[in-house]
């Protein structure tokens, strides 16, 4: 393949975990980089490094960053114009982001993580433990680097990250089978508008892995296709979602909106484990995913919001993860949420199933439509061999946005939504397996059960009371 860039400086991966062992292949594979280059910082050592890159050159260092050493080992590794790529767990995302725009090195992550030294547990403040809260901090903390200083690019990886650029691309097809006039948008405010001119209400980050593993999951074990941790973190805290114009002003019930900031978000009383939701994707059909926390539901709602704030859609995850990771979902909610010690990532022990990832769209002209990434096992591994649907499609996302912060070395602070579609996704795209957009009939109100008497909101169809599994 044609290479993307040349890195100007060294590349720092911190962390290498699933995500972390998929974006260095593909470092390799585009960029023009000697592997001297190239240093992989993490806390624990992975046999896998050595099985694919001794004597490569490749610099790795086992070494726990904590609060106490962050500094002194981020300065003995990176200089200005070097580029630092964090796909780790339980480093705080404000403190290292920080870090980078005062010391001129560029940065990208796929999420914002705490200190474990600061769990939900000591966060009796239910507001405070969602990411519109984390939002609205790490923008107050780079809030003099916005368009300035080295581009560090935050939530960057599936999801968040690609399917904000799944959504515009979305947006785009849907306004031009429904024969809307519109020049392409160049503004936030116009992308708002075109959205607003389709009658979208509704956008799930609409997910179903059906990946499976020769070793089945044990008892007391927790397995995913990419974080274990990753998802108990996210998952013990509450659901979250940008709660739209068309819903309830009040909020959703069982929950709250907030009460500062942009106000386009909404959390619950209850876990993102604890709470399912329908939803449909084109392989899989109509499933009950979880309502799991994620950026993309505040940065996606806040950005598609119109300036004179008379239309926002509601944008949530609904995530069926694969099987095991189900049943390790169930076990953890034995355990009062609890983490389990005893974990494995499913990748090389996968023998069928695909991610199939993606964003639908619903209430418009088409109805719903989905758009996104079916990438199955065979068709990773053709790519990049070694690696997952799953790793694949966050590493490919990783891959696009730094190659654009190393063209656009200078704009500071920066969300996905500021970043041009389709320059990541041309780049994306060849490590996305099938790549399709679906017009779809199905609704919430579909297959109704009349069991329980419940009552549905007819002249609402596209209200959240309505995808909520009860």
């Amino acid at each position: 393949m044609q290479k993307l860039a040349r890195p100007p400086g060294r590349i720092v991966i911190l962390g290498y975990g699933s995500v972390g062992q998929a974006i260095l292949e593909l470092i390799l594979q585009r960029y023009e980089i000697d592997p001297r280059n190239i240093t992989v910082l993490d806390a624990i050592a992975h046999p896998i490094f050595k099985a694919r890159h001794e004597n490569s050159g490749i610099r790795y260092i086992v070494k726990r960053i904590d609060k106490t050493n962050m500094e002194n080992v981020l300065i003995q590794l990176l200089s200005p114009g070097d580029f630092l790529v964090n796909v780790s767990l339980n480093i705080d995302g404000v403190a290292i982001v920080r870090w980078c725009l005062e010391n001129g090195v560029q940065y990208i992550d796929t999420s914002i993580e705490r200190w474990p030294d600061e769990p939900d547990e000591l966060i009796p403040d239910l507001s405070q433990r969602t990411l519109y809260s984390t939002h609205q901090e790490i923008r107050q903390a780079c809030k003099d680097f916005i368009g300035r200083g080295p581009t560090c690019v935050v939530t960057h990886g599936a999801n968040p990250g690609l399917v904000t650029h799944f959504t515009k691309q979305a947006v785009l097809n849907i306004a031009t089978a429904m024969g809307v006039q519109f020049n392409p948008p160049q503004s936030r405010e116009e992308w708002a508008q075109l959205m607003k001119a389709t009658g979208t209400k509704v956008i799930h980050i609409a997910e179903r892995d059906t990946q499976i593993s020769k070793y089945p999951k044990r008892t007391n074990e927790s397995v995913n296709t990419w974080s274990v941790e990753g998802l108990w973190a996210e998952g013990r805290a509450p659901s979250e979602l940008g709660w739209g114009t068309h819903e309830d002003p009040n909020g959703p019930q069982g929950g709250s909106l907030h009460d500062y900031g942009p106000g386009n978000g909404a959390y619950l009383y209850q876990p993102g484990v604890a709470t399912l939701v329908k939803s449909w994707v084109p392989n899989g059909g109509k499933y009950n995913g979880f309502l799991i926390q994620h950026s993309e539901a505040i940065t996606l709602s806040e950005y598609f919001t119109t300036e004179d704030q008379s239309f926002r859609p509601t944008v949530h995850y609904a995530y069926q993860p694969c099987d095991g990771a189900v049943l390790s979902i169930h076990e953890m909610r034995n355990e009062q949420l609890r983490f389990h010690r005893r974990t494995r990532i499913l990748k090389n022990s996968i023998v069928s199933g695909e991610d199939e990832l993606g964003v639908l769209l619903m209430g418009h002209g088409l109805n719903a439509y989905w758009y996104g990434s079916q990438l199955d096992i065979n068709a990773a591994r053709s790519l990049v061999p070694g690696e997952s649907g799953t790793s694949l499609q966050v590493a490919a996302s990783l891959l696009a946005a730094m190659t654009w912060a190393m063209e656009n070395p200078n704009r500071g602070y920066v969300e996905p939504e500021y970043i041009p579609h389709d320059y990541i996704l041309r780049i994306a795209t060849p490590y996305l397996g099938n790549v399709v957009g679906v017009q779809s009939d199905w609704t919430p109100l579909q297959d109704r059960s009349t069991l329980y008497g419940r009552k549905w909101n007819e002249n609402n169809p596209w209200s959240f009371e309505n995808f909520r599994v009860y």
